[in-house]
């Protein structure tokens, strides 16, 4: 598989220092237009350079706490260069109207797209949308097509960090480990987060490896995870690879009796999950930088469609990409250690309408 390039956290950490809602600051206000005599001296304010320009965040279940993150990078980059912004995107993982929020977008004229990929049906939508002078940049999952950039946490690389944590946790215990995650949906992120979990159980002497499909659900989670801990009594350790997998993976563990007999890693930054982490029944959690992903993403396109990249002059009429192909945002093991640090919300506020 494609090695991402490494996340250049002193981007991220440069762009941090820029004014702006931070994602956790409520009702941020939009920047004011100019108006003749407002500075003293009757001088008119300057203008924000992204007044003028509105952005469109797409993705499916984006009510879910997860994308919280997200929405706020993507509002603290839109406060601070003065755009608009919105989100669209079905509360279901239906590919086709994923598409359609895509097609939409490119009939709104939007200025740029930030996509959070999640299948590769969308593939042909976004190749529209460049070719209508769109630009699309994605995140959290890469997708074939003619994107400028993908920013996100490497799934494959999460997958073997996950392992590589809970062989540590195990510390030479041996039995069998459940993997918990949307197998039916087939995600591309998914899959590798499974392939990478893979890559190192299997090598792992004593242990076995038992999947089980949770279809993103906390309720399916518990009842499939249960079942698998009936048909298999030596289990060690779960793995839980989607949003709240590990909230099911704690309720299928107390339901058996077997708190604190059996290690948990779970992913992402969820309330219930951190509940989880502080009161002990779940031992580790990974959590992808959604947030640096939204921020840095409308940066990006706010750059690219200005030509303010200094790569070489005229580089869009010359069909010249100068943003870095993909770049990986990585991920923070949150434990009981640092859980509290995790518990501030992300706040944002939506500024224009689809």
């Amino acid at each position: 598989m494609k090695k991402l390039v490494t996340m250049l956290l002193l981007t991220a950490m440069l762009m941090g220092c820029l004014a702006g809602c931070g994602g956790k600051q409520e009702n941020a206000p939009e920047a004011a237009a100019p108006s003749e005599g407002a500075a003293e001296g009757g001088e008119a304010a300057a203008a924000l350079p992204g007044e003028g320009e509105t952005y469109c965040v797409i993705m499916s279940l984006g009510q879910l706490e997860f994308f919280d993150a997200l929405k706020g990078g993507v509002c603290d980059a839109a406060n601070e260069i003065g755009a608009k912004w919105y989100y669209a995107g079905p509360q279901e993982f239906v590919p086709d109207q994923i598409v359609q929020a895509i097609d939409q977008a490119v009939a709104n004229k939007v200025t740029g797209i930030v996509l959070h990929g999640q299948t590769e049906e969308t593939a042909n939508a976004i190749d529209n949308a460049i070719a209508a002078g769109i630009p699309v940049i994605c995140v959290n999952t890469d997708i074939p097509s003619n994107r400028l950039s993908f920013i996100g946490c490497d799934p494959y690389n999460a997958g073997v960090g996950q392992a590589e944590e809970m062989l540590k946790l195990l510390d030479g215990k041996t039995g069998t480990v459940i993997i918990s995650s949307a197998l039916a949906l087939a995600q591309p992120s998914a899959v590798a987060n499974l392939e990478g979990a893979h890559s190192v159980l299997d090598n792992a002497p004593g242990i076995k490896v038992v999947e089980v499909d949770d279809t993103s659900d906390s309720n399916v989670a518990a009842t499939n995870i249960g079942a698998a801990l009936q048909a298999n009594p030596d289990v060690v350790g779960i793995i839980g690879q989607q949003a709240y997998t590990a909230v099911g993976a704690a309720t299928a563990v107390r339901e058996a009796g077997k708190t604190g007999e059996i290690v948990i890693v779970g992913r992402d930054r969820d309330t219930a999950t951190l509940d989880l982490i502080r009161d002990g029944e779940v031992a580790a959690s990974f959590a992808q930088n959604s947030y640096v992903e939204g921020y840095i993403a409308l940066q990006w396109l706010h750059a690219y469609v200005n030509n303010n990249l200094k790569v070489i002059d005229g580089y869009r009429d010359l069909g010249v990409n100068p943003l870095p192909d993909a770049v990986d945002s990585g991920s923070i093991i949150i434990n009981e250690t640092n859980q509290e640090q995790f518990r501030a919300k992300y706040e944002y506020e939506v500024t224009a309408s689809n």
